[in-house]
């Protein structure tokens, strides 16, 4: 069965295509982790991955880690 959850978390001080590939790798490498898509255009990160193993805590968490502030984001 497919556990994959999608996350949006808000990435504010995103700015540039390092900042892609820096997102990339601190979340790309995290246990459960299936995709990771970064939208400089509106500060913001999808993340495809298995609740089970990799909680929107360690994703914030690494992306803290990789220097850069996140936060949950709202619903729409």
């Amino acid at each position: 069965m497919n556990t994959h959850h999608e996350t949006i978390l808000d990435v504010p001080g995103m700015s540039c295509q390092s900042c892609v590939r820096h997102i990339h790798a601190a979340l790309g490498e995290l246990d459960g982790v299936a995709e990771v898509e970064v939208r400089l255009s509106d500060g913001k990160v999808l993340v495809r991955h298995d609740q089970d193993k990799t909680s929107v805590n360690h994703l914030i968490a690494a992306l803290g880690e990789a220097g850069y502030e996140s936060s949950l984001a709202a619903a729409a």
